[in-house]
């Protein structure tokens, strides 16, 4: 690796200054990771509980507080290490353009909005591998209950040959909870923590199977079986009209990724054929803000062509 290439563009002198620039940068970088060893338990824990906020929902209030729960979409540990891995690539980053006061600085915000997008990101995914698993767990469960087993037994039984899954996390917490003393001096029922996984789930798609299984519960088995077995076959409509307009939709995603790669190709050819322009053009503190907006416009269509290739449809 070239020396050279890691100090600020202000240096004058960078075949002996090199050094001078690096030592307060590394500084910086030492005392956040000793900072971040000596208080991983404690940062854990702030972590932790600012994830448990961060992911309860609207109603989680009115739950019972034996059966609060939280989505495991990520755990603190990796989160924590993800902070300091994009505080640290962020702060490399930004030492290069400008002072490394104003890197420290900027490096905060710059952070937490990396990480926000990627908290929206991982719970994106948690909620769509829910989605994705849903029909046919309601599928076995729907045999199983209409071979006679009753609510629970049916649960573990389908449960037991899941691999794992957030999916199977939340039934695996539902069949826990089952028995559990409460605020209200009972035992929990199969109908109160239905209702309190319904409350907490972030998928809509569960919580809405779980607002008609909550209802179906207190019936005859006969009636369980017919709602389960409704739900079922709703989900399945609803999957096959969800496919249509995803092949429907599909024109817009296809679009937005050829003006993509278009508006790329151009850049790259601009690049190749005028490269010393280029370069000069963009290294210069205006021409980094123009890069900026030119790599968001770049992106647009590609942004566009995805939202418009998306269909949901959770009414069943």
């Amino acid at each position: 690796m070239d020396p050279t290439s890691i100090i600020t563009p202000h240096t004058t002198h960078p075949e002996t200054a090199w050094l001078a620039d690096l030592t307060p940068l590394a500084a910086t970088i030492a005392a956040i990771l000793i900072v971040t060893f000596l208080m991983q338990s404690r940062l854990g824990s702030a972590l932790d509980a600012w994830l448990a906020r961060r992911f309860a929902p609207s109603g989680a209030d009115i739950v019972d507080p034996a059966l609060r729960w939280r989505p495991p979409v990520i755990a603190a540990s990796r989160l924590l290490a993800v902070c300091v891995i994009a505080a640290l690539v962020i702060l490399v980053i930004l030492s290069r353009v400008g002072p490394l006061l104003v890197a420290v600085v900027l490096a905060g915000p710059a952070t937490a909005l990396l990480v926000w997008a990627l908290l929206w990101f991982e719970e994106q995914r948690y909620i769509a591998r829910i989605d994705a698993a849903l029909p046919a767990f309601v599928g076995r469960l729907e045999a199983q209950v209409r071979a006679g087993s009753g609510l629970q037994p049916a649960i573990e039984k389908v449960i037991a040959d899941m691999p794992a899954s957030p999916l199977k996390a939340e039934w695996s917490w539902f069949l826990e909870r089952l028995g559990q003393p409460i605020a209200n001096g009972f035992l929990a029922t199969a109908a109160t923590v239905c209702a309190a996984l319904r409350a907490q789930t972030p998928s809509r798609r569960h919580a809405t199977f779980l607002s008609h299984l909550e209802i179906a519960i207190e019936q005859p088995h006969a009636a369980l079986v017919q709602r389960i077995r409704a739900a079922y076959e709703a989900m399945q409509a609803s999957d096959r009209r969800a496919s249509m307009l995803a092949t429907e939709l599909s024109q817009m995603r296809n679009t937005g990724i050829a003006l993509f790669l278009i508006n790329v190709g151009i850049t790259l050819y601009l690049f190749v054929v005028q490269n010393e322009r280029f370069l000069t053009a963009y290294r210069s503190e205006p021409g980094l803000i123009v890069g900026a907006v030119l790599a968001l416009v770049v992106s647009l269509p590609l942004v566009g062509g995805y939202l418009l290739g998306r269909a949901e449809d959770v009414t069943y």
